[in-house]
């Protein structure tokens, strides 16, 4: 039965292309693994830190865009800081959700890391056909990669039950900094 569970779990996986990184300096080395036919673009910003974009393939409705920003040591080092700044950080969305709350949950993050975010729903476009770049729904939040390196999180997708969406928790649970 264990092996059967195994196949299983391993054929409904998301499949992941290699690891993309950036050089962070001092702060180590960032690494993100894209699901399998996605693009990957960084934009260095400034000295704060990289914005990283991923992109499906094809049609699929979906964008996975984090901004790594270099904090001092020990800023948004507990895990409640960072639940608290993922809270701050949907109050822009609560009014036009179909939501109207929010609801705070983990990412699942290598050891050492740790994340939150809040899923909602645009109520603008509840109904509504798929249109390309117009998202249905947002998952916003704030991991803490290593003691000097954030992230803010929005992914943008139209379904919460689809591959798109559980690709890009996938991806975020993949995002980690490693000392050189």
């Amino acid at each position: 039965m264990k092996r059967v569970f195994l196949v299983s779990a391993l054929l409904l996986a998301p499949a992941f292309a290699p690891a993309e990184t950036l050089d962070l300096g001092t702060r180590g080395t960032f690494s993100v693994a894209p699901p399998k036919g996605w693009t990957f673009s960084s934009t260095r910003e400034e000295d704060i830190g990289y914005v990283v974009v991923l992109s499906p393939p094809g049609e699929a409705n979906a964008q996975f865009v984090l901004n790594l920003v270099f904090t001092e040591k020990g800023e948004a080092s507990s895990n409640d800081e960072v639940r608290d700044k993922a809270l701050a950080a949907a109050d822009q969305f609560v009014g036009s959700s179909v939501e109207k709350r929010k609801v705070l949950r983990e990412f699942s993050m290598p050891a050492g890391s740790f994340g939150a975010y809040c899923v909602f729903t645009d109520a603008s476009v509840v109904g509504q056909p798929p249109k390309k770049d117009v998202f249905k729904m947002i998952a916003v939040g704030i991991i803490r990669l290593s003691d000097g390196v954030s992230a803010s999180v929005n992914l943008l997708f139209d379904d919460e039950k689809g591959p798109e969406f559980a690709s890009m928790l996938a991806a975020v649970s993949s995002a980690r900094v490693a000392k050189k």
